[in-house]
């Protein structure tokens, strides 16, 4: 009986299903990757050379990166001495607010969100890849690079396959009373 049970539940757990043909993009469609970011988050730091390499891979009239800094502490000069320092070609913008945080339910840095602003829909949330096991244990060498077959996916109009992961990072600061 309990094996018939678990046979049961078992069958129930399915993997997300990638977004049906019908869901790819439209020409016209306008995506942009959200980037959280701190500039004292190491793992912001070390993510840098691949969003850069991403950017400059896939980033198009219709795709654009920008980065989002919703610490308090990051302050515009902090910002820019970042975006210098590690050759970032998009934009960064403060999200003290936490507007953008609170409508994707984002929590760390960096976590990325691509998201179809012609539909108003996110395409995938989540992991840049999986350079990181946990905070403070980096692995050898990477396995997955889910942002990079996202937006190949979208290069080449086919499907998603894996639209959300857990990302690893530097939690984001609660919001500023002021």
């Amino acid at each position: 009986m309990i094996f018939l049970l678990l046979w049961l539940v078992g069958l129930s757990i399915q993997p997300p299903a990638p977004l049906p043909a019908d869901e790819t993009l439209k020409t016209s469609d306008q995506v942009t990757v959200y980037v959280f970011l701190h500039e004292s988050c190491v793992i912001s730091q070390y993510y840098t050379l691949p969003l850069r390499r991403l950017h400059n891979k896939y980033a198009d009239e219709n795709l654009r990166f920008i980065g989002l800094f919703p610490n308090a502490s990051s302050q515009p000069q902090k910002m820019q001495a970042f975006k210098a320092a590690y050759k970032l070609p998009f934009d960064l913008q403060t999200d003290h607010d936490h507007a953008r945080k609170e409508a994707f339910g984002a929590t760390v840095t960096p976590e990325v969100v691509v998201f179809n602003e012609s539909q108003g829909k996110i395409l995938y949330q989540g992991r840049i890849d999986d350079s990181y096991a946990r905070v403070g244990k980096r692995r050898r060498v990477s396995t997955t690079s889910e942002l990079a077959d996202v937006l190949h996916a979208l290069a080449k109009n086919k499907p998603i396959e894996v639209a959300n992961t857990q990302p690893i990072g530097c939690f984001i600061s609660k919001k500023n009373p002021n």
